[in-house]
């Protein structure tokens, strides 16, 4: 046992040092810092070329009017290796690249700052204030977020490559 009186000894000291409000202040302090530091801005979001941001429904009522006519296609999707949210869409590329090769997909990785100018341009070009990664392109459509990329990835694409008019 002791371990135990030890341990309230220590306790009974460190109380007699801090008052009650001291002492949670130190816990909620100690508390936010924790949040701080284990969240992470998570994104999931779907907008247009103008920068309106879509749900699902208006994701599905924008899809049944006729993509814009292109000459060659804009797919690119941003993305960082040492992304968690990354990481786990690139997995979806692996299996959704090996079940539809013809696929036209551009990744472009952000690693260490690369290409930086290129992203930045691209949000400025979708009217958007910040973007986040994972992030694909899809011709006047953008996917945010690994969920909104593997939900709504083919029924875009497929969307959008269907005015594709290959010259």
């Amino acid at each position: 046992m002791p371990e135990i009186v030890h341990y309230q000894a220590l306790t009974r000291y460190f109380m007699q040092i801090m008052n009650g409000k001291t002492c949670s202040i130190l816990i909620t302090g100690i508390i936010l810092l924790g949040l701080a530091l284990f969240s992470s801005p998570v994104s999931a979001t779907i907008f247009t070329i103008n920068g309106t941001e879509l749900d699902e429904e208006g994701l599905i009522t924008y899809l049944k009017t006729p993509a814009p006519a292109f000459q060659e296609p804009v797919i690119i999707y941003f993305y960082d290796p040492h992304c968690g949210s990354c990481s786990a869409t690139q997995d979806f590329w692996k299996t959704y690249l090996k079940e539809h090769p013809d696929t036209i997909l551009e990744q472009v990785s952000l690693e260490e700052g690369a290409h930086m100018d290129r992203f930045k341009e691209f949000t400025e070009t979708y009217n958007r204030d910040k973007a986040y990664i994972p992030l694909v392109y899809i011709g006047p459509v953008g996917l945010e977020g690994k969920d909104d990329i593997k939900h709504y990835f083919d029924m875009v694409y497929s969307w959008y490559m269907a005015s594709y008019t290959k010259e």
